[in-house]
């Protein structure tokens, strides 16, 4: 029987997939299709970026200043498109908003690229190079769309407290976690400052700052009768006990180290942990015990240190 047109013409995606010894990358692995388990996904949400930053990279003395890209991949079209119809974009509707004025700010996007549910737009400090070092993100309304809009509410807190601020958005890839677009610097006013910083006081810091923890370790951890705990830390940042500051975005990050095995003196060789903080944050670290709830005999809690962000910072600079 003679085959029909449909079975006999094969599309020219499908050409293009099936062409043998075909490293797949860039612009090519945009164009071929996509095929994952149901059951298996893999995204880089702002969290999942903030421990890539953690580990990536070499391993730097205690603490240190966070400032480097942490490697992910940047869009074709912000380099190679040589036409402005072609090349994705990122806009906002103003570049000078003033805190408490009653403007909106509007993030609108046009991605030529492949677009995913898990893509999300985050707020930068223009000079910001780090993914990881967000300051705010939405997912929620970034819905996989090629063109769309958010509104986003910007208020006065930690990252607006200087009388004019430069910021920017940039549109991630969920999937890949490729930047898809960049809008123009907007410059964003308070013009209270003068006021909330008689409010806190020359005394308060009210920057946020990026450091990072490298080389942790912990000694003399209480052991079972019978066998040692395999111990891993738990890290978090909070607002220090009378702080002029109220609950931030920022509070609440949490960082998880690798478990060490059988062991009351761990040490946790080259593994990174960045936070973002005020100096008037205070950081708690807990060591516990990872098969504690197996081993009901054993507490799962093995110790605790809780220390000021101020203070941690001067004992390095010391």
């Amino acid at each position: 029987m003679r085959p029909s047109l449909a079975t006999a013409v094969l599309p020219a995606r499908t050409r293009t997939h099936n062409a043998p010894n075909l490293a797949i990358g860039g612009r090519e692995h945009l164009a071929a299709p996509r095929r994952r388990s149901p059951n298996l996904r893999h995204t880089l949400s702002p969290e999942n970026l903030r421990s890539l930053a953690e580990r990536g990279g070499a391993s730097l003395d205690a603490v240190s200043m966070v400032g480097g890209p942490v490697g992910l991949s940047r869009a074709n079209s912000d380099t190679d498109l040589v036409s402005s119809q072609t090349r994705s974009s990122l806009t906002a509707s103003t570049l000078d908003f003033t805190l408490n004025r009653g403007q909106t700010l509007v993030i609108s996007w046009d991605i030529k690229e492949e677009v995913d549910a898990t893509d999300w737009i985050g707020l930068y400090h223009i000079d910001e190079t780090s993914p990881s070092n967000v300051w705010d993100c939405k997912n929620r309304g970034v819905n996989g769309t090629q063109k769309g809009q958010i509104v986003w509410r910007l208020e006065a807190g930690p990252y607006f407290m200087e009388p004019e601020t430069r910021i920017c958005f940039k549109y991630y890839h969920g999937v890949s976690g490729a930047l898809r677009a960049t809008t123009p610097c907007i410059t964003v006013k308070n013009t209270a400052v003068e006021g909330l910083a008689e409010q806190v006081g020359v005394e308060h810091p009210r920057k946020l700052i990026s450091f990072t923890l490298t080389d942790l370790r912990a000694t003399g951890l209480k052991k079972g009768m019978f066998f040692h705990p395999d111990p891993y830390l738990k890290m978090s940042i909070h607002p220090g006990k009378g702080s002029v500051f109220p609950v931030f975005s920022h509070h609440g990050q949490e960082r998880r180290s690798a478990i060490i095995a059988n062991t009351v003196n761990p040490v946790w060789h080259g593994e990174k942990y960045t936070f973002v903080a005020l100096l008037t944050d205070i950081l708690y670290i807990e060591v516990k015990d990872k098969f504690a709830k197996s081993r009901p005999i054993i507490k799962r809690f093995l110790g605790q240190l809780t220390i000021p962000v101020q203070r941690l910072l001067e004992k390095i600079s010391g």
